[in-house]
């Protein structure tokens, strides 16, 4: 079993599959980076929710930053909405070393490698690195990342990409809190501001906003929207997939989330549960990716009218007026609530 790419997804992958199968599979991760694998990872808002974590058992958050208790969303119009929002922004490059130690201890090999070439070799597959190595397997993961050479190589099409950047300011913010700015010219995205040991990290669709004076500055880009998951004996999990949030931009708790989907689906002999089940879950709901688009075509007028009903808050009585008195937008509604707990 070979798992090419070592961030959340890669490293969930390697430890859920020789966690769960008690190392009786032979699990090779191979990962690209070593002196700029902090560097990459730090690039990323790097919150996960608690609900993300129950869904990850034995894992337990680790390299917490700071616990996060609400979320402040600001609308046009000056409205400004306040919900409970339980989680934690992680230091993730210190997590996933640390993800990536007890898959080691699990039985897992790990090994520094870029891996050039795939090809399909009967059942397996036969994957070429750079440093001049071979690694045949019967079973190969692409956890490489939103430019995936196993996708690439071995799947159709890929997902759709929406780019966003991040700034490191010396401006402080509140330490349990993130903060969310919707405004038409984010085309469907929106400006987060979230705490940071060095100040605040603050973040937009790129190209929205003139680039502020920073400490650092990070462009990644956020793929979404891809629904191939399985073909032979090859699998994806993460920005590979195509599994990030468009709504919320999460992709870390989606893609372990995933990885562990698939481990669970593996070890008991076959990608088959994977497919079925993976594409089937709330983390890739289609309503994510219907209410992007359709907040894409919103203006500053639209969004204010979309989220009238709850200028009160969120809940239950809420939920049910906003059904009632905007039918078109039941849709949308759906997808802020299922995001809210499955999309980070």
């Amino acid at each position: 079993m070979l798992v090419v790419g070592a961030g959340p997804a890669g490293a969930a992958a390697a430890f859920f599959l020789s966690y769960l199968s008690e190392g009786k599979l032979d699990v090779l991760s191979l990962e690209k980076l070593e002196e700029r694998y902090d560097r990459y990872h730090h690039m990323c808002g790097e919150a996960m929710s608690e609900r993300a974590f129950e869904r990850l058992s034995p894992l337990m958050p680790e390299a917490v930053t700071f616990k996060i208790r609400r979320a402040v969303e600001h609308w046009p119009g000056d409205v400004t909405i306040e919900t409970e929002a339980q989680g934690y922004v992680l230091d993730r490059p210190a997590f996933l070393r640390r993800l990536r130690k007890r898959a080691a201890k699990e039985g897992c090999h790990l090994e520094q490698g870029t891996a050039v070439s795939v090809t399909k070799e009967g059942n397996g597959y036969l994957v070429r690195t750079r440093e001049g190595n071979e690694h045949r397997c019967k079973w190969l993961v692409g956890a490489d990342g939103w430019n995936s050479l196993v996708r690439r190589t071995l799947f159709t099409g890929g997902p759709r990409l929406l780019w966003a950047e991040q700034y490191v300011l010396e401006t402080k913010t509140e330490n349990d809190t993130m903060h969310f700015h919707y405004d038409e010219r984010y085309r469907g995205g929106y400006r987060w501001v979230f705490p940071h040991t060095r100040g605040s990290r603050v973040g937009f669709t790129r190209g929205t906003e003139p680039r502020p004076l920073a400490l650092e500055r990070h462009v990644r880009a956020i793929p979404y929207d891809y629904r191939e998951v399985v073909k032979g004996n090859a699998c994806l999990v993460g920005d590979a997939g195509g599994q990030a949030n468009p709504i919320t931009f999460g992709g870390i708790g989606i893609g372990m989330s995933a990885a562990r989907n698939m481990a669970g689906s593996l070890v008991k002999g076959s990608l088959s549960g994977y497919a079925h089940n993976w594409p089937r879950s709330p983390c890739v709901s289609p309503l994510y990716v219907d209410a992007f688009d359709a907040l894409r075509g919103m203006d500053n007028a639209a969004l204010r009218r979309s989220v009238r009903p709850f200028v009160k808050g969120y809940g239950r009585a809420a939920a049910l007026r906003a059904a009632v008195s905007d039918r078109e937008s039941r849709r949308l509604y759906r997808a802020y609530y299922l995001a809210a707990k499955w999309g980070w």
